[in-house]
């Protein structure tokens, strides 16, 4: 290949200047021989081989902080790496272009490098276990504008395709990629909404005048009244004091003090006039907080509000309503001429993702279900997600589909559950739990928030079912395949492998303050959870009745209570805790004297959802049967004769006789 011109313009230490003029002269691929300060890792492997050539920069860290007072390149390394634990800035700073991650070959996208101080090149983070993921503390050169229209670039050609995001963030920043998100939304998805469409306007909402200046009103519309509006999607983080009362509505008609918000909703109407938009919707303000009457009504019509918003704004990093999202320095960039610039490469989606405060709340996981499209803040860049694509400012995209990360398959759901919402196809009962398996991973203030949390969830899935009945969480058309959930286990990090072993990593479930709801389900028990129905199939247990006492069909209700009878294959048996208290799976035998090693006496796989180093008799029923593998709800016996579920078994390679079970009816609570 020829070597790329690079004329640098603006002012560089010597050491960055070398670098980059090398980077483009190479036409960012390895060479035969280098310039001066380039040393090649040889044929012996050591410590740093799989780092590659590398550019030897400062010599240490002092050094590269006093350069970084002058050099924009130098202060983007330091930056990032400064960050780091003192140990790792041992040795002199290295660059590293070319390094190699073992699993998918050598870096090949241009522009791309790699910085390390020489002594803990072995010790790096890589930061993802995502097979082609780029690590930690890893840089890249890049356009300082967007692609021209109709622009093709390679995707290897990193440097030219993939843009720098702005330092700062201005009204006009966030007006410019909303205009050319829902462009492309517009014209290239078919799955999304064309423009700004207008739809019936929430209960009510803020009415921000024109203009920044204008002042802001609670305002109610007329039933059937339509409109643009925005919606917020933010933490509490704690009580808020300026929130919508009985005392105080009237008032707020006229007008309400924006020196008085929290520093979030701020930022929410700063966004929402950025978009042109007139209105907004912020929970807080929106709905009558201590009027239980109007939060069950509206909780209701969580569905319409946030599915009816033209934009959903979503505060990602901040962790309470007075922290703010948008902030006046976000990420340093080193501008090297009127073309290019350099800055970090931004941590792994999924990774990030799942690090967000937001994303930790169980309430707002049915807002960005809910929601099409929504425009995430996050502390360094925004993000568009939409049904068909997750968009982020430094150009990448992702779908969600083919990646087993619990973040990418809530992406994938999301955009199934929307699409078929919208098209009036109706879903299988295997999405919900898909959703559920995401749900669980969330946190609440309020621990009986849990299910009203995921009424406006149950409402878009309901919409898709119409004849399906809700109950606890679950539905009772599906309801044997719902019940068979069990506490969420990591076979290998970053890949899921079903089939859990005596030495998996089991997430911890906790019982609420106060009883929730049924044992049987999943709401039951706070913590992440896996729903086994998604993993297998044939199911030889029969359902004979599913009886509410309290909350059928009911989406809001917080305290469901009801039972499930179940006939199938059922045994007393002695469940056998793991050996070693570090682990979580235990074993069951049909005798507390059996041995578990004894595979026509024992099933292993037992994961208890709390206790699960007590040793004791319990009792287990059939759910399923699959190419040898049996799955069983693990029971304890109440002196009335009734049962409430402990836990659930995966036996794989079965070579128990199905004969020691006999066929009895078991009423679950």
């Amino acid at each position: 290949m020829s070597p790329v011109s690079m004329n640098i313009t603006e002012t560089l230490c010597e050491l960055c200047h070398q670098f980059i003029s090398n980077l483009f002269a190479f036409d960012f691929s390895r060479q035969e021989t280098y310039p001066s300060r380039w040393q090649q890792v040889g044929r012996e492997w050591t410590p740093e081989k799989p780092w590659g050539d590398v550019f030897h920069h400062h010599e240490t860290f002092s050094d590269l902080s006093e350069s970084a007072k002058t050099c924009e390149l130098c202060y983007v390394l330091h930056a990032d790496l400064a960050s780091m634990d003192p140990t790792l800035h041992q040795g002199w700073l290295g660059l590293y272009p070319f390094w190699s991650s073992g699993r998918a070959g050598e870096n090949k996208l241009k522009g791309h490098f790699r910085a390390a101080f020489r002594e803990a090149v072995d010790r790096m983070p890589w930061g993802s276990s995502k097979i082609g993921s780029i690590p930690l503390h890893s840089f890249r050169v890049c356009r300082r504008g967007p692609l021209k229209e109709d622009e093709e670039v390679h995707w290897l050609d990193a440097y030219r395709r993939l843009p720098a995001v702005p330092t700062t963030l201005q009204s006009s920043d966030i007006s410019r990629m909303v205009d050319n998100w829902q462009r492309k939304c517009s014209e290239t998805h078919k799955n999304c909404p064309k423009g700004k469409s207008e739809s019936e306007l929430p209960t009510r909402v803020l009415d921000l005048g024109k203009g920044n200046g204008a002042p802001i009103r609670l305002y109610e519309p007329v039933e059937g009244e339509k409109g643009v509006y925005t919606s917020l999607s933010h933490c509490w983080g704690g009580t808020i004091n300026s929130v919508t009362t009985v005392a105080n509505k009237a008032a707020r008609k006229d007008n309400i003090n924006f020196d008085e918000l929290p520093q979030n909703f701020k930022d929410g109407i700063h966004v929402t006039r950025a978009l042109g938009i007139k209105y907004l919707w912020i929970d807080a303000l929106c709905i009558i907080q201590d009027s239980r009457e109007d939060w069950f009504r509206e909780a209701a019509k969580m569905h319409s509000v946030y599915a009816g918003a033209s934009v959903v704004i979503s505060a990602l990093d901040a962790p309470a309503s007075t922290a703010g999202f948008l902030k006046p320095d976000r990420v340093p960039l080193a501008v090297l001429n009127d073309e290019y610039a350099v800055q970090k490469v931004f941590q792994e989606l999924n990774d990030y993702l799942l690090e967000c405060p937001l994303v930790g709340r169980g309430w707002c996981m049915q807002e960005r279900l809910l929601a099409n499209p929504i425009l995430h803040i996050g502390k360094e860049q925004m993000f568009w997600e939409c049904h068909t694509e997750f968009s982020c400012e430094d150009g990448r995209k992702y779908t969600g589909e083919s990646d087993g990360h619990v973040m990418a398959e809530f992406m994938a759901t999301r955009k199934r559950i929307g699409v078929a919402a919208a098209q009036g196809r109706e879903l299988d009962f295997k999405t919900w739990y898909q959703l559920l398996e995401e749900y669980g991973t969330r946190s609440f203030t309020v621990s009986s928030d849990k299910l009203p949390a995921l009424a406006g969830a149950a409402a878009l899935f309901k919409s898709t079912k119409p004849a399906a009945t809700y109950v606890a969480g679950l539905w009772k058309e599906d309801i044997a395949r719902g019940l068979l959930w069990c506490a969420h286990y990591d076979h290998m990090p970053g890949r899921k492998v079903w089939g859990i072993s005596s030495v998996d990593r089991i997430s911890v479930l906790t019982r609420p303050p106060e009883e929730r709801a049924p044992s049987w389900s999943w709401a039951a028990l706070d913590g992440h959870i896996d729903f086994w129905a998604l993993r297998t199939s044939g199911f030889v247990v029969e359902v004979l009745d599913v009886a509410m006492s309290a909350g059928e069909n009911e989406i809001t209700a917080a305290f469901p209570s009801g039972t499930v009878t179940l006939r199938g294959l059922a045994t007393r048996m002695f469940y056998h805790a793991p050996e070693d208290p570090k682990y979580d799976v235990g074993t069951l035998t049909f005798k507390k004297v059996d041995s578990p090693e004894d595979n026509s006496a024992a099933l292993s796989g037992c994961v208890m959802d709390i206790d699960r180093q007590t040793p004791r008799f319990c009792w287990v029923v059939l759910m399923s049967k699959s190419n040898g593998s049996w799955y069983l709800l693990v029971l304890g016996r109440r002196p009335d004769g009734k049962f409430r579920r402990i836990g659930m078994c995966t036996a794989h390679n079965v070579e128990v006789d199905p004969k020691r079970f006999e066929t009895q009816d078991v009423q679950i609570i």
